[in-house]
């Protein structure tokens, strides 16, 4: 079994199902032993018996057989059950005993009191009060294994399963669209099952020897970096340092791996996954790049912007290599750099000339009129031209949710209504039901509609193709649905049983669950993994009973109708003997048979039946509806097993939903808020900054029921992470004009480096005061908030003390009363010490700013080049919403004779933006040269702090 494991896991293969078989086998192996020691006690006394003098015939069997059986077995549990009708007078056979044993040793080891086989005699106790507690220790076994599998509490799998459902959980929270969590759902599915939910193999490897670790590498990654011919010429030394320094990464489907116009830092190998070469435009598709494919090369070498963007067209696994690791390597190594990027270049300026040409032949097949247009194209849209769907087919529409809902509905009412028919149906009642009719045209609906018209989501992507469709639907499911339409043909055989087929549709009720808790979440309705993981288990316990009542009733009416003594004619609810009309059923020696129900309804009987399924599979088992004949044992013994799985399962569900309740919800919230008071009281904190910081706590809990944003999309991918921030933070966005202008990407990566801060007037004034050391800027998106400049500038600085009178014009100009769409703190970007030249103070009762840290700037502006990320900076120091406050631009406006109207347009002449007119600017023309004259003096001349990579210069130079 262990190398049967092994190989399935190696194929990755849940194995969830075989180990609940395994264990189980183990425990009826165990009742196998148990019953056969039950049995042999009695055994034991029947060997030291002398019946020789009772002789057995075939004639008058009532009078030697009970003499038989007392003598063989007076006194035992057999005796027992001979007295009380579950064996024969004679005492049976051995296949009877050993059913009869085993029915003790099963209910027994699973802890449910059945207590129609009970020991007689003192061994037979002692050895029951051993089986009991070996019962104790197997139904908590059962319990530990069935509740580790359904709420797959396993330590790897229940970290991933949190992080993803806190992932959902803040996407719900915001309201984002159904490709979001689309795309996250895929992701996170690929994850787990490529990278058992690890996003970082390094962590792995990292932790080795550091000779294994070379070896590993050796063997995974340095095949990737031989990919690019320009590494021909190192030594495999070179090559294996390079492989260490690479960075695993993953990307999903429709994520951008790297964009064009960005001064990348890095280039990249393909290890799985495809991704397409696309324009800046993306007019047409350059390349297609599969496994072992490389991109991204020339910023590793060349100061220049990325010619063209990269595109994830299915989940990727990559390696990133950073250009200081790279040439940090070649130095240690004492390479000759200069030839090194002279070979480049040149392999480069070649490289550019082809792409150039196949860009232009591109372009040119999809002019119509050109010869290559007409050579390819019209080939090309008769070969490519896809048949797709209307929207009302597309995941997650009004209509899919309804058509879902009311197919789910018809499934649980056929899963009910087919097997009660069956089982309690009066015998001159019709078969045909109008309902069901209708309900199969939907069925078959549904079967046409899912194989033609369904559009599905794939990677993040809706698939809308037809032909994919239909593929997809033969994957999932198209078979079992196709089996259960037949049941319509019931209308022209009703004695063949065809609507048992529909049935089959309950194995469709956990994708049709997810589908709905889908269209849920997308409406405001959202239901955790858990709270989900409890109610299915819930409902197929009721299926599951619902369905052994009938069962069991089925076995009695339709397999067991002319045998006498059957559980319903022994069950007689009030004290009635057996075989009388007081019992559920009445034995008609006439007819050789007896009757289907002796209550005044079916329902009665339905009653019992149920009465006795919701005790076996609650393992409480009364006793008082017992079986009485062998296959009615088989069977109680079956529903006994299954009843403790769902026990455990529930116990499971239960387990999760309660764990999810302290480690994700409010509990949760408030055990690390208990956590940070007991903080706050061990060092002394006042009582003021802790009112100031619980504030802060709630109101963050409150917007995202998360306290660290980043921390909770960390295992996604980075363009997927900017996507979340950016549909979460567009209103941020939108209301600063600067960060309005700029292009998509940018505002993207903002808008994942924001982070909000909440300020109240009465709870968290102050956002900062003078003299504080901060290196945050800050945009407000509500409240209103009061600049105080300083009286006494002994707290400043020697730059801020410089600074105070132009400081002061700024507000003069701007105001001092700031709201949604402003911005403060940005003296930070061309401040070396980042000291705070103002008090900023909340007036409102709820302030939301949101904080861009200098660093991350930085960071933003490296990658659109010097250029472009200067004038981000000027900006944000030159102007505050629509009001511009300083003229300054990157040039010397000494060396210039244009107007303050020229200054201002050049400067509002963004490379992303269109130019605004100057009525729409609140600046006027006629401020006095002196007061431009002075802001230039203080901060327009600050030097900004070089980053790393920022210096860039012409495309043509080298690094």
């Amino acid at each position: 079994l262990e190398r049967v494991f092994g190989f399935l896991l190696d194929h990755n293969i849940s194995l969830a199902g075989l180990r609940l078989v395994e264990f189980l086998s183990g425990v009826v192996l165990i009742a196998h032993w148990a019953a056969c020691g039950f049995f042999l006690l009695a055994r034991l006394k029947s060997s030291r018996a002398d019946c020789s003098d009772i002789v057995a015939s075939d004639d008058n069997t009532n009078e030697w057989a009970p003499a038989l059986a007392e003598c063989l077995w007076e006194g035992t549990w057999v005796y027992k059950q001979i007295h009380d009708g579950k064996l024969p007078i004679d005492g049976g056979v051995t296949w009877q005993h050993y059913i009869r044993s085993f029915n003790w040793a099963l209910p027994t080891l699973v802890v449910v009191v059945i207590g129609d086989v009970i020991p007689t005699t003192s061994p037979e106790t002692l050895y029951a009060f051993l089986l009991m507690a070996i019962g104790v220790t197997v139904n908590a076994a059962i319990v530990g294994n069935v509740a580790n599998i359904v709420a797959n509490l396993e330590s790897d799998s229940s970290d991933f399963a949190r992080r993803v459902d806190e992932i959902r959980n803040y996407m719900h929270k915001h309201h984002l669209s159904y490709d979001l969590h689309a795309r996250v759902d895929d992701f996170t599915r690929y994850l787990w099952t490529a990278h058992s939910g690890s996003t970082n193999e390094d962590e792995f490897i990292l932790r080795l020897p550091y000779t294994l670790q070379t070896d590993v590498i050796a063997r995974t990654r340095t095949k990737l970096l031989l990919q690019f011919p320009f590494f021909d010429c190192f030594t495999n030394d070179t090559i294996k340092a390079l492989a260490l320094c690479l960075k695993p990464r993953q990307f999903c489907a429709a994520d951008i791996v790297v964009h064009a116009g960005d001064f990348g830092q890095s280039m990249f190998f393909l290890e799985t996954g495809t991704v397409q070469v696309v324009p800046s435009n993306r007019s047409t598709v350059l390349a297609t790049l599969s496994a072992g494919s490389f991109f991204g090369e020339t910023s590793l070498f060349l100061k220049k912007p990325r010619a063209s963007s990269v595109c994830a067209v299915t989940s990727c696994d990559v390696f990133e290599l950073g250009k200081a690791d790279l040439f940090n390597e070649l130095r240690r190594r004492d390479i000759d750099l200069a030839h090194t990027l002279k070979l480049f270049a040149s392999v480069h300026e070649n490289n550019s000339r082809r792409n150039k040409e196949i860009h232009k032949n591109l372009c040119a097949v999809k002019r119509n009129g050109t010869k290559l247009s007409k050579l390819i194209g019209s080939r090309d849209e008769s070969t490519t031209k896809k048949r797709t769907v209307r929207s009302i087919f597309i995941p997650g529409s009004l209509f899919r949710f309804c058509f879902d809902m009311v197919g789910m509905m018809l499934i649980i009412y056929f899963s009910i209504i087919v097997i009660f028919r069956l089982a309690f149906r009066a015998e001159e009642e019709g078969r045909t039901v109008l309902f069901d009719i209708m309900a199969d045209v939907f069925f078959i609906t549904d079967f046409y509609l899912r194989s033609t018209h369904f559009a599905f989501t794939y990677n993040g992507s809706v698939c809308t193709d037809k032909e994919l469709i239909l593929q997809q639907y033969m994957k999932s499911g198209m078979v079992l649905d196709a089996v259960s339409c037949l049941s319509v043909l019931e209308i022209f055989a009703p004695r063949l049983q065809l609507r048992l087929l529909s049935l089959m549709r309950i194995l469709r009720i956990p994708s049709f669950i997810k589908k709905v808790r889908e269209h849920l979440s997308l409406r405001g309705i959202r239901i955790s993994l858990a709270t989900n993981l409890l109610g299915e288990i819930i409902f197929f316990y009721a299926i599951a009973n619902h369905w052994v009542a009938c069962i069991w009733f089925i076995i009695h009416r339709y397999i067991e109708r002319k045998v006498e003594f059957t559980w319903a004619t022994s069950d007689c609810p009030w004290g009635a003997e057996v075989g009388s009309d007081g019992c559920l059923a009445k034995w008609n020696a006439t007819l050789g048979e007896h009757n289907i129900c002796n209550m005044n309804s079916m329902k009665d009987c339905y009653l019992r039946s149920l009465h006795f399924s919701l005790t076996t599979l609650s393992t409480v088992g009364y006793g008082d509806i017992s079986p009485a004949s062998e296959l009615e044992t088989i069977w109680e013994n079956i529903v006994v097993l299954v009843g403790a799985c769902f026990l455990a399962g529930l116990i499971g569900a239960f387990g999760a939903y309660l764990s999810e309740c302290d480690t994700l919800g409010f509990n949760s919230f408030k055990e690390k808020l208990q956590k940070l008071k007991n903080y706050m009281k061990y060092r002394n904190i006042p009582e003021d900054i802790q009112a100031s910081i619980l504030f802060f706590h709630h109101c963050r809990w409150k917007d995202s029921q998360t306290l660290d944003e980043r921390e909770t999309l960390r295992i996604l991918p980075e363009p997927l992470q900017l996507d979340i921030s950016f549909a979460v933070k567009q209103r941020v966005i939108r209301l600063v004009p600067i960060l309005d202008s700029l292009p998509v990407i940018v505002q993207k990566r903002i808008a994942h480096a924001l982070i909000l801060q909440v300020y109240s007037i009465h709870e968290h004034p102050i956002i900062y005061s003078q003299g504080d050391i901060g290196w945050d800027i800050y945009f407000i998106a509500s409240g209103v908030v009061s600049i105080s400049l300083p009286t006494d500038f002994s707290e400043l600085d020697a730059t801020g003390r410089s600074n105070a009178a132009a400081n002061k014009e700024k507000f003069d100009s701007i105001g001092l009363i700031l709201g949604a769409g402003n911005h403060l703190g940005e003296s930070c970007i061309c401040s070396e010490s980042g000291v705070r030249q103002e008090t900023v103070t909340a007036k409102t009762t709820k302030v939301e700013a949101y904080a861009l840290s200098k660093e991350d700037l930085d960071g933003i502006c490296r990658l659109m080049g010097s250029e472009k990320g200067s004038q981000i900076r000027h900006a944000l120091l030159s102007k505050n919403k629509s009001n511009w406050h300083s003229f300054d631009e990157i040039v010397d406006w000494d060396d210039r004779t244009d107007t303050s109207h020229e200054r201002q347009s050049s400067f509002n002449l963004l490379p992303w933006s269109t130019p605004k007119p100057m009525n729409d600017l609140t600046a006027a023309n006629t401020r006095p040269t002196a007061r431009r004259t002075l802001r230039r003096s203080s901060i327009g001349s600050a030097s900004f702090p070089a980053s790393p990579g920022s210096d860039y210069g012409s495309p043509s130079s080298i690094v």
